[in-house]
């Protein structure tokens, strides 16, 4: 089955983000890197360029996640969704995905959402824009979102955060937001994506999934995608309770996996832009007996194991 790799923003949610609340499509990539401090007028230039593309990131992941029958099998009959978005930004990730859920499951009815950023502005964007969505006739469920401040300065605040929450999450997600860890050096001499993702698994119910995604360029002359690889992998090898599902050779080679750059290309295309690129590196990951529960599949897909003379530290699609 082909990848959904394209999308059309939906005609609603496009007159929304740009005629309603005037938002601006000009990239600024060396603008965006670090976002907590950012003022209401970036903000509106994020929401026009960088929301689009968390939305078709997460649409596109969402629905590879339910081309596995037997994932979709397990979540057909739900009728109420928990997720929690951790830096939540103006929420282009969380629209990505309700949008997913709501094509994707009919016995679907509710969906209820914590989501936790450090922007004040972007977090009155993603309420309000909740706000209308609920009004959306395309949209039939019904949308419970708490967004809430929050402010990350040390490995103490991650063990107060996950305090916070009162239930477990079908779906923790948490989209280009951990870079902004690293460029801050918020966690020194530890690796970001061993440290947050250790805090945040144990969140998930027993059918839950962590879905990690983040930038491909350098930091400090190392790739983030090389780096996550890293993290993650030590992160799963300490706990052994869990494992990834997407990418596929990584559910399979994870444990001897040294670390390797993976890349997706998504397009969007809205009112502003045709076909707008993003690039960005990302995992999916659950409890390891859902995931063996799940993965009756082989192996698909390229891998950087599977190929010993290949550079290790070159892109490669997932």
């Amino acid at each position: 089955m082909a990848i959904l790799k394209s999308v059309q923003l939906p005609k609603w949610l496009d007159d929304i983000i740009y005629n309603e609340f005037g938002a601006v499509y000009e990239p600024r990539p060396q603008d965006v890197k670090y976002n907590p401090d950012q003022q209401f007028e970036f903000v509106q230039l994020y929401l026009g360029t960088y929301f689009p593309r968390s939305y078709a990131e997460a649409y596109c992941i969402m629905n590879r996640l339910f081309d596995n029958p037997l994932y979709k099998q397990e979540f057909f009959m739900l009728e109420e969704i928990n997720i929690l978005d951790f830096c939540c930004g103006t929420g282009g990730e969380i629209i990505g995905l309700i949008h997913s859920l709501n094509y994707n499951l009919p016995n679907l009815k509710s969906v209820n959402i914590d989501a936790f950023d450090a922007n004040p502005d972007a977090i009155r964007f993603l309420f309000h824009l909740m706000e209308r969505i609920n009004d959306i006739p395309n949209i039939r469920l019904s949308i419970n979102i708490v967004p809430q401040g929050l402010f990350i300065e040390n490995e103490m605040d991650m063990r107060d955060f996950v305090k916070i929450p009162n239930s477990l999450y079908h779906f923790v997600i948490s989209f280009k937001a951990l870079n902004e860890f690293v460029q801050s050096n918020t966690f020194p001499n530890k690796n970001v994506y061993d440290v947050v993702p250790s805090y945040l698994l144990p969140l998930l119910d027993e059918k839950g999934v962590l879905i990690l995604s983040d930038l491909t360029h350098q930091h400090n002359g190392e790739y983030y995608p090389f780096v996550m690889t890293k993290g993650l992998n030590t992160c799963l090898k300490r706990s052994n309770n869990y494992k990834t599902i997407i990418p596929t050779p990584c559910f399979h080679y994870e444990e001897i996996c040294q670390g390797c750059y993976l890349q997706e290309s998504f397009h969007v295309t809205h009112s502003r832009k045709t076909r707008d690129l993003s690039k960005v590196a990302y995992r999916v990951i659950c409890k390891s007996d859902f995931a063996q529960r799940i993965m009756q599949t082989k192996v698909t897909g390229s891998c950087r194991h599977t190929h010993a003379y290949a550079d290790k530290s070159l892109p490669y699609n997932i």
